[in-house]
């Protein structure tokens, strides 16, 4: 609980006025909005996770062998797709699906790549 600055009413941190005066509570209005970018409605994590995931594995049909330029990329955009994808699954509530697929997606490329370049 915190006072309003308005009127000096205790009120709740999230609330964006104070039910007393209408005093705005900038707690509350910062809450919302940090609420609102790691809110559970945006899927800006699982959605590149299983782009990069989804390029990683489907190197690995070329029919040519790789350069160890290519197979550093492959990797590299394995390794972007299974961050991308644990830091979806960590903070965000929707999107989960995506999130363990570019996990997974990046993991067989990621070892894919490993074994092109050995």
């Amino acid at each position: 609980m915190t006072f309003c600055i308005g009127c000096g009413h205790q009120i709740h941190e999230t609330a964006i006025s104070c039910p007393q005066c209408g005093a705005v509570n900038q707690a509350g209005v910062a809450a919302q909005r940090s609420a609102a970018l790691l809110g559970d409605g945006t899927l800006w994590l699982p959605v590149p996770a299983l782009v990069c995931g989804l390029i990683a594995a489907l190197t690995l049909f070329s029919p040519d062998p790789w350069t160890q330029d290519e197979a550093l990329g492959v990797c590299l955009f394995a390794a972007i797709a299974m961050v991308l994808g644990g830091v979806g699954l960590a903070r965000q509530k929707r999107g989960h699906g995506m999130s363990i697929a570019g996990i997974a997606l990046g993991a067989i490329g990621l070892l894919g790549a490993l074994g092109a370049m050995a």
